[in-house]
């Protein structure tokens, strides 16, 4: 009973610190997708400069972005972009704090600019959103083994002091 007892500790161990782990690189993944919706938007705005309500409408329509639940909840009422942009934002809670600031200045720019003006402004926070995920995948590997370790090492201290 006791040995029944201490295999599921371990792995329930194991699982949370798997689980810890796979947190970290969905993060990365996150910004990875966030990167590449404003290169969409830096390309369709490029190509044809449509209205901003389309291009959200038509971004939020693509296979690619249907995880994006800011986005989707923006597409909603494209035509009072900046109010649902803002408030899909901030009502997401899988968007960091810093990746919420960078989607933010998107929506201060876009339709309110000239084109120049917000392809210079999606080009910025293309790169700040690099950074991001760049820090983000650094993180993933350092804490992600640490985080795994963790839950092995403490399953296992847990198991003995079962026994």
């Amino acid at each position: 009973m006791k040995l029944t007892g201490a295999l599921m500790i371990l792995c329930c161990g194991v699982l949370a610190g798997c689980s810890a782990a796979r947190n970290l690189e969905q993060k990365a993944a996150d910004l990875r997708l966030l990167r590449q919706m404003v290169t969409a938007m830096m390309q369709e705005l490029s190509a044809s400069l449509p209205l901003t309500g389309d291009l959200i409408r038509h971004l939020a329509e693509m296979q690619t972005f249907r995880t994006l639940r800011f986005l989707q909840q923006a597409a909603q009422d494209p035509e009072a972009f900046p109010l649902c942009w803002f408030d899909a934002v901030e009502h997401d809670r899988t968007l960091s704090p810093e990746s919420a600031e960078v989607l933010c200045g998107i929506g201060q720019t876009l339709g309110s600019t000239a084109l120049d003006g917000q392809l210079a402004a999606l080009s910025l926070a293309l790169e700040r959103l690099s950074v991001l995920q760049s820090d983000a995948e650094n993180t993933a590997v350092k804490k992600g083994n640490l985080y795994r370790s963790l839950g092995i090492l403490g399953a296992i201290f847990a198991a003995i002091l079962l026994l």
